[in-house]
């Protein structure tokens, strides 16, 4: 019956993905443009009046790590099918196309970074940080439409009060600016307001650009977008080395190998001398609890704990009033799809919709009673407690043991991020897909490390390290990357010339050699601070033309940073 089973969910499976080859794609894209929308949206809250910086700032980062992980899903769909991306499919092309535009709007996004206390202390009384807030929003809802619209097979639409919206904040500036002749506002913040100003407009332009493709999405002129996509695949070696180097004490999936193993064993001697009914549910809820690290666990067992008592009360209520056989058999449908459908979206309530439908399953075989419901509960409370003392006590893998490789490889990310970038100025040659790759290198690093941070956030007060001093690592390596793709932009979006940033290189050197002493010092457990300098603008012998202020200025910010984050590493001994 398994094997019937299996083959026929097998069949299934094929037919549909024959049938509709590119709908697991569509699905994938769509989730990840709706997860850039929500950036934006949390993004917009800075414009907000007092509004909590630090709060909105952490949920950003935890967004940036949903972002990553959803637009990875979508890269690993895209690029190792090849029937997906072939040439000759006018559908391969066009989400190819959607996807690499949505990386470089999300790169957009991710360049505007200011002082944003200083832009409300400056133009609160003159109520405009407000327009930027609904127009930011506004775009995070088109970018909902064009997600809709890759599900349902329709064409998105830029509403009209979008665009009145920007319309009315270009507007607003340039009257700031004529206005301005008492000097009410500082002529930087109004600067500030303008490059904010222009970047959404450029935003909208990606936007704009994303809804055109939707017009040619069954046309065969539709172009084919210039991606390498063997670059940036990610492949897993397989051999003999690596299982051996794993069969050591110090190898995380070993310890946590040989955890599951005791702790299962332990679960099977607790469960015979119950002798519950059904007491293998104390190693199902081990099993599943089970993860590598702590804070994992820990997360997973409130989620399984939580919807396993709904889920019971709900199913004793309708076990016990409903005796109507075809009734039942809906809501078993209801559960069953229920819990499916949230199993990897929110555990919580695919847990809650899952015991119900046990329950009544077992109804049907004439088992069902409120005696199984608490033995349930019983059950699952036993093995996820067994679970937790287990991932704390026995051979426990703590988040402060990979926090010394994850703050190395975003400080290597942002540095190769950085030197792609600088040729953008310094070089003739300059290599797009290397630039990307570093790009995405930096997305990942950053993801890893604020989901780390966030993890060992959650594990006890005695096993946290430099939890201030992480923290401030983690934005200032954001703010970082931030600073290097409105540098970016800046080259991108401005008609500039190499000769005319040389005076720069020292400055651009010195950011390199400050990345490098920082890797350096995380490595040796460096306690002192040297005497590394900071080189300045007027000391380059730059000359500022019209309209190039702003990449110097850009230069030494990300300078800056830089030598922030040595200082941060000299106090962090890991």
């Amino acid at each position: 019956m398994v094997l019937a089973g299996s083959l026929w969910y097998t069949g299934l499976s094929y037919f549909v993905y024959r049938l509709r080859p590119y709908r697991l794609v569509q699905q994938s894209l769509s989730d990840s443009i709706i997860e850039v929308a929500e950036f934006l949206r949390e993004k917009a809250k800075f414009y907000h009046r007092n509004n909590n910086y630090d709060k909105t700032y952490a949920d950003l980062l935890q967004l940036q790590v949903s972002v990553h992980e959803k637009q990875d899903a979508v890269r690993e769909l895209l690029f190792r099918t090849r029937e997906i991306i072939r040439d000759s499919t006018p559908e391969g092309r066009f989400l190819m196309l959607v996807f690499v535009d949505m990386v470089d709007l999300f790169e957009q996004v991710m360049s505007t970074y200011y002082n944003y206390k200083q832009l409300h202390d400056q133009f609160d009384s003159a109520n405009i940080l407000p327009d930027y807030e609904m127009a930011i929003k506004r775009i995070s809802y088109a970018l909902d439409d064009i997600a809709f619209a890759l599900k349902s097979g329709g064409k998105p639409v830029i509403s009209k009060r979008l665009l009145i919206e920007i319309e009315r904040l270009k507007i607003k500036i340039n009257n700031f600016e004529g206005n301005n002749n008492n000097n009410q506002f500082s002529t930087s913040a109004i600067i500030a307001l303008k490059n904010i100003e222009v970047n959404i407009e450029n935003i909208l332009a990606r936007v704009k650009t994303i809804n055109n493709y939707f017009k040619l999405r069954n046309s065969k002129d539709i172009r084919k977008a210039d991606v390498d996509t063997e670059k940036f695949i990610t492949r897993q070696k397989f051999d003999f080395n690596l299982f051996t180097e794993n069969l050591t004490y110090s190898s995380s999936t070993f310890r946590h190998s040989l955890r599951v193993t005791v702790v299962m064993l332990l679960g099977y001697v607790v469960s015979q001398i119950l002798n519950f009914s059904h007491s293998y549910w104390i190693l199902l809820t081990i099993l599943v609890i089970s993860k590598p690290g702590f804070s994992l666990t820990k997360q997973r067992n409130y989620q399984r704990l939580i919807g396993t008592t709904i889920g019971a009360f709900i199913g004793m209520g309708v076990v016990t009033y409903i005796h109507d056989k075809n009734t039942l058999f809906a809501i078993l449908l209801i559960c069953m799809i229920g819990c499916y459908s949230f199993q990897r979206k929110n555990y919580v309530v695919s847990v809650l919709f899952m015991t119900p439908y046990i329950l009544i399953l077992f109804d049907f075989l004439g088992m069902g009673s409120i005696a199984l419901a608490r033995e349930r509960i019983y059950d699952t409370f036993i093995g996820s407690g067994i679970a937790l003392l287990a991932s704390y006590s026995l051979f426990p893998t703590w988040e402060r043991d990979k926090l010394k490789d994850a703050m190395v490889n975003i400080l290597l990310a942002n540095k190769a991020y950085f030197e792609q970038i600088a040729k953008l100025y310094f070089e003739n040659n300059y290599n797009r897909t290397d630039y990307k790759l570093a790009r995405k290198e930096v997305y990942v690093s950053t993801a890893n490390l604020a989901s780390l941070f966030q993890r060992m956030f959650s594990e006890p007060k005695s096993k946290q390290i430099f939890i201030k001093e992480v923290h401030q690592f983690t934005a200032l390596s954001h703010l970082l990357s931030s600073y290097m793709a409105t540098l970016s932009l800046y080259n991108k979006e401005h008609d500039f010339h190499v000769e005319n940033f040389e005076a720069l290189k020292p400055i651009a050197n010195n950011t390199v050699y400050l990345l490098d002493t920082s890797i350096e010092n995380l490595h040796k457990g460096q306690n002192t601070i040297d005497n590394v300098p900071l080189i300045r603008l007027n000391e380059t012998g730059f000359s500022i033309k019209s309209g190039e202020d702003l990449i110097p200025e850009q230069f030494d910010l990300i300078q800056k940073v830089a030598y922030d984050l040595y200082k941060l590493s000299v106090k962090i001994k890991i």
